[in-house]
């Protein structure tokens, strides 16, 4: 946690870069991104990953603090989970479908904040309720049902998760853009594409 409160103290003292306050409009504070994303034991499920994101401090800032609000969903889908429950080359077999919300704030830290492309890398913490439903049976090495096939089983948790990331941002005249990949905790991975949204 000390890291993550180094990292807020930075945004909020970081001053603007010179001449940000002449005239110039304010860089939007909102976004809205969208892309694919996998999570999972091995990232087995794929789905995809929705994230509004609200800038508490400037942009144009080396260090800036956001909050953030995503979801991720994933439809029904085949799986195959290697396991050693019945001896090498034993699996287990079936279907899940998972779903998760996400309460954040997030800093990014880049070296050219004023840029038309500015890379950037991202860390910080969220909040994640998840829900996942799933079925199957094991497999035995042979190919031989191990056990037989398990009744839909459904399950809920909550926990927090570190968030870390690289991302781009980019500008072409009025419009701002955002592709980021990141890691949050240890079981999704996603890849967004945003967009400013100015009001």
């Amino acid at each position: 946690m000390r890291w993550l409160l180094a990292v807020i103290c930075l945004g909020v003292l970081t001053p603007p870069p010179p001449g940000a306050a002449q005239g110039q409009a304010p860089a939007p504070r909102f976004f809205l991104a969208l892309g694919p994303a996998w999570s999972g034991w091995r990232s087995t499920l794929a789905g995809l990953h929705l994230r509004a994101e609200y800038y508490l401090t400037r942009r144009d800032r080396a260090v800036s603090l956001r909050a953030e609000a995503g979801s991720r969903w994933t439809p029904t889908q085949a799986i195959s989970i290697p396991t050693i429950l019945y001896g090498d080359g034993s699996s287990f077999e079936g279907m899940a479908q998972s779903a998760d919300l996400t309460l954040g704030l997030t800093a990014s830290v880049t070296l050219w904040p004023t840029g038309r492309f500015s890379p950037y890398l991202v860390t910080g913490l969220a909040a994640v309720q998840s829900w996942s439903r799933s079925q199957g049976y094991y497999r035995a090495g042979d190919g031989a049902m191990a056990a037989p096939v398990s009744p839909p089983h459904s399950s809920t948790r909550g926990w927090f998760a570190e968030v870390v990331g690289v991302g781009l941002r980019a500008r072409f005249g009025n419009y701002s853009l955002q592709l980021e990949a990141r890691r949050i905790g240890t079981d999704t991975r996603a890849v967004t594409l945003g967009t400013a949204l100015r009001f």
